[in-house]
């Protein structure tokens, strides 16, 4: 906390520096200009305490539709900063040009340090609300800065550090910046560094959106160079005249500023004709050319991008229907109901959906990352194909060699005859899932990277190599960097399977639950026509609980409640705050065969709560298992492979069962699973 003497210091050091004094010359003169606007334009006073001015969220919402486009754009970039920032005390944002918060993404450690400082969205950090500052400096400056700690105008503030660069749109206006403030005891000159590459990244990007429909010329001196972040863009129309640029443009070709290019005919920039440019356009392939920029003579190599036409109908031509917008159909669809980091999620994929680019999925249990690599696979060209999972955790040590790279007829003792082919086989041609990827064991670590590199794999006590085409999701709740850094996972296989990092929020941070919610009341009901409802008061209990086991415990809760619901609208007295006793146990009713054959093989999530819930559903059914069963939508051999796994038994009064169909051999399996179990455990029911 800031003391009044640090803050009577701090204020008597601006005055210095303000009036040129000698103990504060070392003051950067950007600093100096922007601490005499404080004071003459904006009469503010270093040492009183202001808070940050915030909007309200309709007016949020507005200027958020406003920057809509680069919005989408910045979060992505966002979220790859907050990746390569790794575990930091830091906060990192978007603004608008008026300096308010439209986005924000944070390390925890750094949260009381935002919350404190106002740093939240909606708040506004422009120059003339809180002084000298990251965000609003650099808006006014129109370049990157950093303002360290004693830099900020406001005593309050001096504890940050800033770093931000500003966005330009494609006529050189400000229209947001973007920062990253955090509790840094020194300058941040790598972290601007990464600032200004993220911000020439959105820029870049929003101009190819934004001019899509017009004539794009991408270029650079070394042809390598284009499609990367230094490449020089211009947007021209079917006039020849340029419409927009980037900044990197405008540095290859030695121009001041946008209004020296924009509204220039591009022959008397480049040495060229525009019918030489519609002639290369037209070619299908994107293939660099070389390039000669007049005023200059620097020879550049460029590529010419054509615009996007709308469809039009013509005589005797079917008219094309135009396909709703990715974002609204498919599979990816139901990964997210309004949750800004699921949404990014979503849109990062379909950007990639069908490249060769690992994918690794990053999030605590139950957090759906299983459901979203079907999503991935039944969204690409591979949807045909097989989709095969491995749960890298369930598997004995032992077996997953085995397992997951086949064996040869007699490889070793207790090998089939046949042989096996191997999960990784059995995906040719479709989407592997390794499930728990950091608990695998370290000698498979090196197998594995070898068949990624390779895209081949020999059989255990084979000698020739099968090939396969594969794409690799993979996915963990552990910190793999940290099993990187104690030499648990291997470095170079972490780095080739994070070709595209993706972290699946906890279900207590997603901003859609509700509407998640009401998504999986109607597919868990769907057998009971898919209308179930649920009042306003059990939709608040379910919102306000933590969810130890995110949307895995949430389904099987609400599978409970449908099951055990008389009406059609589940209630506050359907649910069971037991259930959700006992820190990370899982209230639940048993899955769908597929579901609980795979937790019966992997950790018992469920505890005690799916004890007590299967109980009660048998006790509806008056202990008559086949009922239960019909009811749970299991078959009678799962459930009681379930009843003799939590020991559930009924001691008298046991009903005998109505249907006998199946009894026997439903009999012969349960003694199956059961022989290797202590007798005395074995439950005493009549089926």
């Amino acid at each position: 906390m800031l003391t009044t003497q640090k803050a009577a210091r701090h204020a008597s050091l601006v005055e210095s520096a303000v009036q040129g004094l000698e103990p504060a010359a070392s003051i950067d003169h950007l600093v100096r200009d922007s601490w005499t606007r404080c004071i003459q334009h904006y009469a503010l006073d270093p040492q009183s305490p202001k808070k940050a001015t915030v909007v309200d969220r309709p007016e949020l919402q507005a200027r958020r539709d406003q920057h809509g486009l680069l919005l989408s754009i910045a979060r992505m970039e966002l979220l790859g900063l907050r990746q390569r920032l790794g575990q930091n005390d830091f906060g990192i944002m978007l603004t608008d040009s008026d300096g308010v918060i439209l986005h924000y993404v944070g390390d925890p450690g750094f949260a009381t340090t935002a919350r404190r400082s106002g740093l939240r969205e909606g708040a506004v950090w422009s120059e003339r609300e809180l002084g000298t500052n990251g965000m609003g400096t650099c808006i006014v400056e129109q370049r990157s800065v950093v303002i360290h700690q004693h830099e900020h105008f406001l005593a309050q503030n001096t504890e940050l550090t800033c770093s931000a660069a500003p966005i330009f749109d494609q006529q050189g206006r400000v229209v947001a910046a973007l920062d990253i403030s955090g509790s840094f005891s020194r300058a941040q000159t790598h972290t601007l560094a990464l600032v200004e590459i993220a911000a020439q990244n959105i820029e870049n990007r929003a101009l190819l959106e934004s001019c899509k429909r017009h004539y794009l010329l991408r270029f650079h001196r070394q042809q390598e160079f284009i499609s990367t972040p230094g490449e020089g863009i211009v947007a021209f129309d079917d006039n020849g005249m340029i419409v927009g640029a980037n900044r990197s443009a405008l540095e290859l070709l030695g121009m001041p500023d946008h209004r020296a290019l924009c509204g220039q005919a591009l022959e008397s920039v480049f040495d060229t004709t525009l019918s030489t440019q519609m002639q290369l356009a037209s070619r299908r392939a994107f293939r660099a050319a070389p390039l000669m920029a007049r005023a200059s003579q620097t020879r550049l190599w460029s590529a010419i991008q054509p615009p996007e036409r709308e469809t039009r109908s013509e005589p005797g031509r079917r008219e094309q229907i135009e396909a709703p917008p990715v974002s609204t159909c498919g599979p990816l669809a139901t990964m997210e109901y309004g949750d800004p980091q699921m949404a990014n999620n979503v849109r990062i994929v379909r950007r990639v959906i069908d490249r060769d680019i690992p994918v690794l999925l990053l999030g605590e249990t139950g957090t759906g990352k299983g459901c979203f690599a079907k999503a991935i696979h039944a969204a690409s060209r591979r949807a045909d194909k097989p989709f095969v999972t491995v749960n890298c955790a369930a598997i004995p040590e032992t077996l997953i060699e085995s397992e997951l790279f086949g064996y040869k007829a007699g490889a070793f003792t207790g090998a089939t005859r046949e042989g096996h082919s191997g999960r990784v086989v059995q995906a040719n041609g479709g989407t592997l899932f390794l499930d728990e990827i950091g608990d695998m064991p370290l000698p498979l670590q090196v197998r594995l990277l070898s068949v990624i590199e390779d895209r081949e794999v020999i059989p255990l006590g084979g000698s020739k190599a099968i090939p396969v085409d594969i794409r690799i999701v993979s996915a963990t709740h552990c910190d793999l960097l940290q099993q990187v850094r104690e030499r648990r996972f291997r470095e170079d296989l972490y780095y080739r399977l994070n070709g595209l990092a993706l972290r699946m929020p906890a279900l207590r941070d997603r901003h859609d639950a509700r509407e998640l919610i009401h998504n999986l009341i109607r597919e868990e009901s769907r057998d009971r026509g898919g209308l179930f409802d649920i009042e306003e008061a059990a939709m608040r209990r379910l919102l306000q609980s933590p969810w130890p086991g995110n949307i895995r415990q949430l389904r099987n809760v609400l599978r409970t409640m449908i099951a055990m619901c008389e009406s059609d609208c589940l209630t506050v007295a359907d649910f069971d705050d037991e259930w959700l006793s006992g820190g990370s146990a899982v209230a639940a009713a048993p899955a769908p065969n597929d579901a609980i054959e795979l937790d019966l093989e992997g950790d018992d999530v469920l505890g005690e709560a799916e004890r007590e819930a299967l109980r009660r559903v048998l006790e509806c059914c008056r202990w008559n298992v086949s009922a239960a069963a019909v009811q749970l939508h299991v078959s009678r051999k799962t459930l009681y492979r379930k009843m003799f796994r939590h020991g559930i038994t009924r001691r008298e009064g046991v009903m005998a069962d109505a249907v006998q169909g199946g009894s026997e051999s439903s009999a012969r399996d349960h003694g199956r699973t059961s022989a290797s179990r202590p007798r005395s455990a074995r439950p005493v029911m009549a089926d």
